[in-house]
């Protein structure tokens, strides 16, 4: 993972102010900041003074009233410092909710711990943090902190209200700069009061909002990045540990990146050029080669996080992973290019906000500390194949939702340059489900279900490859979530031959499933795949957002004992929408009923007030879910 400072300056937001001695009674707060608040931003003062490229002071202020224990997190502040962050002062004031003064804060009631993630080998990162203890409610904190930044490569964005339960009265930023320094500066989403000025050695500049009320939150909302106040702000000359540089694009910082942090990185060693020409030697094809150097990596080497040096920004060297057999996201990108240089194959080292929200490089604000994972391309002769580069797991040439159709930071000996992910379609995310089962006299099932994942739904139980038969067995159970259930026999495998399929294979008893009542017996066909219902809104104000879309289809067949006959079933059920649709079949075959079927959901974003027509197609489903056929025993 990349530079984990820049991600914890920006938590610490709740972080920061006390002015002097000033009273901040709590029934001063207008009282449409209090409603659906847990907290509210009294006063925030951030202040960023770039007196030069490795002397930057930020200074922070912020005065926080708490108003009950679900907005006491919010109190919490958390500095984060290394080689390059030194903490100058640290002070804060605890006040009641009429404004008198309870306890001054000091930095030694601030707990000093390595900062060290539960994913991460070695870091060299410390945390400062300190927590009021339960107070009475409503209560204010009061912090004031300065650090000086030994570097200006990364300069913490401003994010007022990085929450919705927090309310704001008043918050500003302030940049200051030298008159000849070039800075970058994006504003997003910002309507508040801007002000520009100048003295006789800098440019000031002042971004300032107020009466920010709190907000609810509503289902399915975009991702934070697309309502947030934030301010960005990223020097064109920098220093960062020990080298310099100069950007003001993807192109030019791709540059300093290759030059500066990988180029040194990649030369293999001895060993590794012998054992690649070995394994390739029988091998002409460019993605033949690639695919058999993809597999040594995965079976050579494994994944360790590792965060320091420069920053976390700069990856161990192709010969250290070599020696060690470890690498993180950086380093074994690096490696498997090493790899690939050796039979002259390109690639491209590519930086990724990843997780399951697809977030985007900014195309039009080029800055160091976006991305928080490194994936690798290889752009071949036909098409660019695209490397997950931590997984053991993972198939050739797939990326998964992860990584997925976002746009990346690739930094290459020409520049760097922005390249998306592949894109995998609604109708190749396909969840696929066969069962076959027998219904007894007694309301128990019995029988052998059978799943095939595809697409970006090929992840959904890719991590139960390989686990212990108990640890799948107790994972089977949470995800299946059905009363009495036993798994007999468990079998995953994969097949990759086309595309990436994860099969799951499973032999099934579930006793008492179908409840009786006296000569009636209730049968829920939809056993395994029940869609959850969401609540509806009224006045709802953010568009909805369906992040990715998949395709499910489910086929149970249920043989049915001879001595009942269906007294009630459901009918058909066909629903059509821009969202995606619905389909629901049951039948008769012989003695046997089938229970078919398919759910599509488009991804997109949608207006607020479409919002409604959404939750009655989700929940028109939930009830089809439940449907229950009844059986009338024969006398």
């Amino acid at each position: 993972m990349l530079n984990r400072y820049y991600a914890c300056i920006l938590f610490l937001f709740s972080v920061v102010q006390s002015i002097a001695q000033d009273r901040f009674p709590v029934d001063e707060i207008p009282q449409k900041l209090t409603e659906r608040a847990n907290a509210v931003v009294r006063d925030q003062q951030w202040t960023v003074n770039i007196r030069s490229s490795d002397d930057v002071i930020l200074h922070v202020k912020q005065v926080l009233t708490i108003l009950n224990r679900a907005g006491l997190e919010h109190a919490r502040l958390a500095i984060l410092y290394d080689k390059s962050t030194q903490i100058k002062s640290i002070s804060g004031i605890l006040q009641d909710h009429s404004g008198e003064v309870i306890k001054k804060i000091s930095v030694k009631d601030f707990i000093d711990e390595s900062a060290v993630s539960h994913f991460s080998l070695f870091e060299d990162n410390r945390v400062k943090h300190f927590l009021p203890n339960a107070m009475q409610y409503p209560f204010t904190v009061s912090y004031e902190y300065e650090l000086k930044l030994k570097q200006n490569l990364v300069i913490p964005d401003w994010v007022p209200k990085p929450s919705r339960d927090l309310s704001i009265e008043q918050s500003s930023y302030t940049l200051r700069c030298g008159l000849s320094d070039g800075i970058n500066i994006k504003e997003i989403n910002f309507e508040g009061q801007k002000l520009e000025e100048k003295n006789d050695k800098q440019r000031i500049y002042t971004w300032t909002v107020r009466g920010i009320p709190a907000s609810k939150n509503e289902p399915l909302s975009p991702p934070k990045e697309k309502y947030q106040i934030r301010v960005k702000v990223a020097a064109e000359q920098f220093y960062y540990y020990g080298k310099k540089g100069a950007y003001s694009n993807w192109e030019e910082l791709g540059g300093w990146v290759f030059t500066n942090l990988l180029a040194e990185r990649q030369k293999p060693t001895p060993q590794m050029v012998g054992k690649v020409h070995a394994l390739t030697m029988n091998i002409h094809d460019d993605i033949d080669k690639v695919r058999v150097l993809y597999r040594y990596l995965q079976e050579k080497m494994r994944y360790v996080s590792v965060q320091i040096g420069i920053g976390g920004f700069q990856p161990m060297a192709a010969s250290q992973v070599e020696q060690l057999g470890y690498g993180d996201c950086k380093a074994l990108v690096n490696y498997m290019q090493s790899l690939l240089s050796i039979v002259n194959i390109p690639s491209y080292y590519c930086v990724v906000n990843a997780g399951d929200i697809k977030r985007d490089m900014d195309e039009n604000f080029a800055s160091m500390d976006q991305g928080n994972h490194v994936i690798l391309a290889v752009p071949l002769k036909k098409d660019t194949i695209w490397l997950e580069c931590t997984s053991q797991k993972t198939p050739f040439g797939f990326l998964g939702s992860f990584t997925d159709d976002r746009i990346v930071f690739a930094c290459t000996e020409k520049g760097g340059k922005l390249m998306r992910t592949p894109k995998v379609s609604t109708e190749e995310s396909l969840q696929k489900r066969h069962g076959q089962f027998r219904l007894s006299e007694g309301g128990d099932i019995d029988g052998l279900l059978s799943t095939s994942f595809y697409g970006n739904q090929f992840d959904n139980q890719l991590a139960m490859l390989g686990l212990p038969l108990q640890e799948q067995d107790k994972r089977l159970k949470e995800l299946y979530a059905v009363d009495n259930i036993t798994f007999k026999d468990i079998n995953y495998k994969e097949d990759n031959r086309l595309s990436p399929q994860l099969i799951e294979q499973l032999s099934i008893v579930i006793q008492k499933y179908a409840p009786k009542s006296g000569t009636r017996i209730y049968l829920i066909p939809n056993v395994f795949n029940r869609k959850s219902s969401i609540p509806i809104t009224h006045e709802r104000k953010m568009p909805f957002f369906i992040n990715r879309g998949y395709r499910d289809v489910d086929s149970l067949v249920f043989a049915l004992p001879e001595s009942y006959v269906i007294d009630l079933k459901p009918a058909d059920v066909q629903l059509d929408t821009e969202f995606g649709s619905f389909s629901m079949k049951l039948y008769l075959k012989g003695n046997n009923l089938v229970f078919y079927r398919q759910l599509i959901l488009r991804e997109g974003l949608f207006a607020p007030e479409k919002y409604a027509t959404f939750a009655q197609f989700i929940n028109t489903i939930y009830q089809t879910d439940l449907s229950k056929v009844v059986f009338l025993r024969r006398l």
